[in-house]
């Protein structure tokens, strides 16, 4: 049945019609790939800090990882050690953070450098003007509290901590140079996400679709063919009988 001119003659109409389809989808393919957006964000071109945040707010993905200024005045017995931080190796060390109010009056969380010596002391912060990267506050759970180790930079924690914090960033800055006796935090620019165009793809999986029914259309009328004419030959042999 299927060799006959006019089911041979069917195949290849669904085929063009799968073909067709195909190249629908691979087009819709395509789009979806071209239309895809890496959300690029100038991080490496310094800006004032009250520039691109508020005091209160939470850190968004424009603001991530931007480098920064401000000017300001560290509180003195504000300071705080992290301990158990990695600083890009296998080494445990601690981050000192102090508490620097700007000359708006907001307190922001400063990340002053790491050590491997959990009793390094602030010495120089005499600065007019600081410059570091800034970042996102850490959610407090990830300190180990039961082990009595804060590691966590959790703004929201060290505003318990600060005598008068009032108004807060909402992120906190580490800096690019770290102050005498620390070594440099690691903190690298974050990855951009990318954005693909998933009505695109979606098409483009339609469309396979589409041309994957098509041949087995043809299919499924050459089977019914089939069982139409064994039916009919089968009645015509029971009316001889």
């Amino acid at each position: 049945m299927a060799r006959t001119p006019r089911w041979i003659a069917a195949l290849l109409l669904s085929l063009a019609i799968a073909a067709a389809f195909a190249a629908l989808g691979q087009w819709q393919l395509d789009r979806s790939v071209d239309n895809v957006q890496v959300v690029e964000i100038d991080t490496e071109t310094t800006v004032p800090l009250e520039q691109i945040a508020e005091p209160g707010s939470g850190v968004t993905d424009a603001q991530q990882g931007r480098t920064v200024t401000v000017s300001g005045e560290f509180v003195p017995g504000d300071m705080v050690a992290l301990t158990d931080r990695s600083n890009g190796g296998a080494d445990r060390g601690t981050w000192l953070v102090g508490h620097l109010v700007t000359d708006d009056g907001v307190s922001l969380a400063v990340a002053l450098g790491w050590s491997s010596d959990a009793d390094s002391a602030a010495s120089d912060l005499d600065r007019t003007e600081w410059v570091g990267r800034y970042l996102p506050s850490e959610p407090p759970q990830s300190s180990d509290f039961e082990a009595g180790k804060r590691s966590a930079l959790s703004v929201a924690e060290l505003v318990n901590l600060w005598a008068e914090p009032g108004p807060v960033y909402g992120g906190y800055l580490v800096l690019t140079e770290p102050i005498p006796g620390l070594d440099p935090i690691r903190a690298d620019a974050p990855e951009r996400e990318v954005t693909l165009n998933w009505l695109n793809l979606f098409y483009a999986v339609e469309w396979v679709l589409f041309a994957g029914f098509a041949v087995y259309l043809w299919y499924r009328l050459v089977r019914d063919a089939v069982e139409r004419a064994e039916a009919e030959s089968g009645l015509a042999d029971a009316t001889v009988d």
